[in-house]
């Protein structure tokens, strides 16, 4: 147990890609429909190995968040946009009315509770999940032009405060949405959602089919000779479809099915199997004029 200590603290790294390990491991256990997630878990798995008391340089623990935002946003990036233009003047009235009230109920328990700065911060961000708060509660810190030991000490808490609320943040929207909501809209929501499902057409009878439609779909077509894909990286046939994403997933060369790479060559007779958009393979088809198309491969 000392020498894994030892190591931790000498190696900071380890320490954080045991975090992971630890949390996508553990929280991908349910019991009865309800788990952790690999988030939450990941969080108190960091809280519970910082005990040993790891230091971790500052570059690293803003390369780390930057990474994190980063992520976030490549993921939401796209659906928020869409959001905005399609019905963008009620949202953003929503948007600051729950601003109001994400701030004012933090700040309200942390002023009960006496909390002080880092661990009112890190009530703030995981109580409301809002993760992107904490890099602008740091800096907010770091001016404040306080003792160095005493910064540091607000510091040390935020990541604690956070870590443990976040749980509660992220069960309690559950609560909210699936308990509370729906009696304070005085709405039955099984029946609501039943009735949302058939009016975009999932209706189906039991035991009969139900809806052909998917927004991504998964075709497959062959390298035809001296066809404009041949001698292509994978990556570089991936970029032919014009304002769309599409990826090359596998490739059928005499065969032998392969995993194919952003590196992937492709051949004369090679069958590629293609994911994205319906509407765009669909378009992408007709375009082609291929004489020969393999579904569902």
């Amino acid at each position: 147990m000392d020498w894994l200590i030892t190591t931790l603290k000498s190696y900071p790294e380890i320490a954080i890609f045991l975090s992971l390990a630890l949390g996508y491991y553990f929280g991908k256990f349910t019991f009865k429909g309800i788990g952790l997630g690999a988030v939450t878990a990941t969080l108190l798995a960091g809280v519970l190995i910082g005990q040993i008391g790891i230091p971790i340089s500052q570059p690293l623990k803003a390369f780390a968040f930057l990474m994190f935002l980063f992520a976030v946003g490549y993921a939401v990036g796209p659906q928020f946009i869409r959001g905005i233009a399609k019905d963008g003047v009620p949202q953003a009235i929503f948007s600051v009315v729950q601003c109001l009230f994400c701030l004012a109920v933090p700040v309200a328990i942390a002023k009960i509770a006496g909390y002080d700065l880092g661990y009112a911060a890190g009530l703030y961000a995981g109580s409301q999940t809002i993760s992107a708060s904490m890099g602008l509660a740091t800096d907010a810190i770091n001016r404040l032009g306080m003792a160095a030991e005493k910064a540091k000490s607000l510091l040390d808490g935020m990541p604690i405060a956070y870590a443990v609320s976040y749980m509660f943040g992220t069960v309690g929207s559950a609560i909210v949405i699936a308990l509370v909501g729906p009696a304070l809209l005085r709405i039955n929501l099984p029946a609501a959602c039943k009735d949302y499902e058939e009016k975009h057409g999932g209706k189906k009878e039991m035991g009969g089919a139900g809806s052909a439609w998917h927004r991504f779909e998964l075709r497959a077509f062959r390298v035809q000779p001296a066809g404009k894909a041949v001698g292509l990286r994978a990556v570089e046939a991936e970029a032919m479809a014009p304002d769309a994403r599409v990826f090359v997933q596998r490739i059928r060369r005499n065969g032998v099915i392969e995993e194919a790479t952003a590196d992937t060559v492709l051949r004369e007779g090679d069958v590629v199997a293609v994911a994205g958009p319906r509407d765009v393979l669909v378009k992408l088809v007709g375009k082609m004029q291929r004489k020969s198309r393999i579904r569902n491969c």
